[in-house]
């Protein structure tokens, strides 16, 4: 089974994350627009340790309504 962490948006809202992060980790992202859905590879020079830093990152640089992150 893979980790779960549920991380509150600033709209109140949730983001649903699986999986382990890795250094090298690629995220799987849902958004409530389906399309914005896609994979993520990072970007240069964010190297993300925990749920909340990645999606505080695309919370602000992506889409404020993302609903579900998997590590990929």
């Amino acid at each position: 089974m893979l980790d779960k962490h549920v991380y509150k948006r600033k709209d109140g809202g949730e983001t649903w994350c699986y999986g382990t992060i890795e250094w090298d980790s690629s995220f799987s992202v849902v958004c409530q627009d389906e399309y914005k859905d896609g994979i993520w590879t990072g970007d240069l020079g964010f190297e993300p340790e925990n749920w909340d830093q990645v999606c505080e990152y695309l919370e602000k640089y992506y889409d404020p309504q993302i609903e579900q992150l998997e590590t990929c």
